[in-house]
């Protein structure tokens, strides 16, 4: 996963890629606080894990349109042979499956991404203090 934090004096963002996929985890493996180096104009600056945030992720986008691109396709190569010549009503259904198969995939990487995304973004290392 790749996290990221705003440069203190360009405004632009620095990414850090991690194996956590929370806050928590984060601090656990890399510390509460971790300094970055922003590539645009070269200052150090030290983030808490609370000012970082993820976005996101391009390669699972990639990832999940090119099942989608791919599967579909692959999906009527092999359908095809089997039911050539047969004028079932069932076979669209049957196609109509194995379109799904494809789809159901892609929506199911996306939402996985989405989530993990929300929860790191949502859920603070620090929360408030409560008096009881």
């Amino acid at each position: 996963m790749k996290i990221y934090g705003k440069c203190k004096n360009c405004k632009n963002e620095i990414g850090y890629s991690t194996s956590a996929n929370t806050r928590v985890e984060f601090a656990m493996q890399d510390g509460e606080n971790k300094t970055l180096n922003c590539k645009n104009c070269g200052t150090i600056t030290k983030f808490h894990v609370d000012q970082l945030f993820t976005k996101e992720s391009k390669v699972a986008k990639i990832g999940a349109g090119l099942i989608l691109l791919i599967g579909t396709p692959l999906m009527f190569l092999f359908v095809n042979p089997i039911f050539n010549g047969s004028r079932n009503h069932y076979i669209i259904y049957i196609i109509g499956g194995f379109l799904l198969v494809p789809i159901i995939a892609y929506g199911i990487i996306q939402k996985q991404d989405r989530t993990r995304v929300n929860s790191f973004n949502r859920n603070k290392l620090k929360g408030r203090i409560h008096n009881i």
